[in-house]
């Protein structure tokens, strides 16, 4: 097998996205297993297709190491394609139930480093939508603004002694 078939596209998302462990049991054999489920936020587009709310089952979920304990980063093959599922529903909300009993899903088929560019982009445009700044900007000027604050009491509180 070549090197470069075994080469991962990884994707980050806030852990509010990311169920992970999830418990089934199997019906085969009756054991207890665990997966984990990705949701797509809404604004991530495929080939013009808002698959916000789609939702897919990775293999493997990790705590980000650069973005801290509130990120997840989710490893998945560069080659192999992923398959985003999404439950039709009718004019009422409610899930479709097809003949077999089971949910109609919709399912799009991507690869992986599509769900990358469509995550950054709409990270981006989240980010102009508000304000033209990302989350680490508007903390720094929350510091800055805090920081204005307290030097302001000092001076007061040094003025005051001197009366």
């Amino acid at each position: 097998m070549a090197e470069d078939s075994k080469k991962n596209v990884y994707l980050n998302l806030h852990k509010a996205f990311v169920r992970e462990n999830i418990e089934y049991t199997d019906k085969r054999t009756g054991e207890k297993k665990t997966f984990n489920q990705v949701t797509l936020p809404k604004g991530t587009v495929i080939d013009g297709i808002d698959v916000g709310g789609y939702e897919f089952s990775p293999l493997f979920v990790n705590e980000s190491r650069y973005r801290g304990s509130d990120w997840r980063e989710v490893p998945l093959i560069q080659d192999k394609e992923v398959w985003l599922q999404k439950s039709v529903l009718d004019v009422e909300g409610n899930p479709v139930i097809g003949e077999d009993g089971k949910r109609q899903k919709d399912t799009v088929k991507v690869m992986p480093a599509e769900i990358k560019e469509a995550l950054d982009a709409a990270r981006r445009a989240y980010a102009e939508e508000h304000g033209g700044k990302g989350l680490d900007d508007r903390a720094a000027d929350a510091r800055q603004g805090s920081d204005a604050l307290g030097r302001g009491d000092a001076a007061r509180e040094h003025e005051s002694t001197r009366e």
